[in-house]
């Protein structure tokens, strides 16, 4: 018996320096996490929300940077961060310098307010707030996306840092009329060619049906008009080539469009056809051709609106 009792003695010494040891390293915070909020962080999402404004002529406020507190508990006082947009020029020059990127556009000064200036306030009880901003989105081009470029530079209470990870972020908005986005082909789709005016080409591969062809897009080109991409010969493998460049102008007051291409200046409505945009469907139905008095091309569209783009 004397013998296991000096085991046991010895089993529970070792738990207890053991047990000893462990507190003093958790509470050291060699490892756990005894006080979480030991460090609290102020920090800006790594990818902001684009934002792609109607292009209409209206006063718009957005939520546009969410600056927000890494703590288990909501702030104690308002807590003030400032914020700078000092990496814009730097960000966008290193985009555009880029030839596998799309081309974007500082956005200019003039054309926006901050109504808080750069200083974001988190209300005490709130984890996160937003810095605003407040632009007419008319004044956009909707030929390139402007982005905006923060960065937490300050934060008015001490027992903040600014996190190391994520202190940055790219704001992109764009703008776009009604009628821009992906648009599913219809029944009603077809091509066809001539070898010249009046005769149709025989044993052509590409005239025919396109209503299962692969979707079109709608890109804004101003407030009323829309570049026409993606579209295809029958079988859609190919792209339908002279016409570069191929957009729709809408008459908003009637609905009624007008075909062009600034790649070919013979394209037009076909006479006597319908071209016209459905709101009520978001559908348009279009007949255009070109090359009238040499070898013609007619297009027959009708696509309907499916997603944003």
């Amino acid at each position: 018996m004397k013998k296991y009792s000096i085991i046991l003695s010895l089993a529970l010494l070792t738990m207890g320096l053991s047990s000893c040891l462990k507190d003093d390293l958790v509470s050291d915070q060699t490892y756990g996490m005894i006080n979480v909020d030991a460090a609290k962080v102020a920090q800006l999402p790594t990818a902001a929300k684009p934002f792609a404004l109607l292009l209409e002529n209206k006063a718009t406020t957005l939520d546009l940077v969410q600056v927000s507190l890494a703590q288990s508990e909501p702030a104690a006082e308002d807590v003030v961060v400032t914020l700078s947009m000092d990496q814009t020029d730097a960000k966008v020059k290193a985009n555009n310098d880029d030839p596998t990127k799309s081309k974007i556009a500082t956005f200019p000064s003039d054309k926006y307010t901050l109504p808080s200036g750069l200083n974001v306030t988190i209300p005490k009880g709130s984890r996160s707030a937003y810095l605003r901003l407040t632009l007419n989105p008319q004044d956009l081009n909707p030929a390139l996306p402007y982005v905006l470029a923060f960065r937490i530079v300050g934060v008015n209470k001490p027992e903040y840092v600014i996190s190391g990870n994520y202190n940055t972020t790219l704001v992109t908005l764009s703008a776009k009329n009604s009628w821009d986005g992906i648009y599913a082909m219809n029944a009603g789709s077809l091509v066809q060619r001539y070898s010249a005016p009046g005769v149709p080409t025989v044993g052509d591969a590409l005239n025919g049906n396109i209503s299962t062809n692969p979707d079109v897009t709608l890109s804004t080109i101003d407030a009323t008009t829309v570049e026409i991409t993606n579209l295809k010969w029958a079988g859609g493998t190919s792209n339908i080539g002279g016409i570069d460049n191929l957009r729709a102008v809408v008459d908003p007051a009637t609905n009624l469009v007008t075909m062009k291409a600034l790649g070919n200046t013979t394209l037009k409505n076909i006479a006597g056809k319908v071209n016209k945009y459905d709101p009520a469907t978001k559908t348009f139905t279009l007949n255009f051709d070109w090359n009238q008095t040499a070898a013609p091309r007619e297009v027959s569209l009708v696509i309907k609106y499916k997603k944003s783009r």
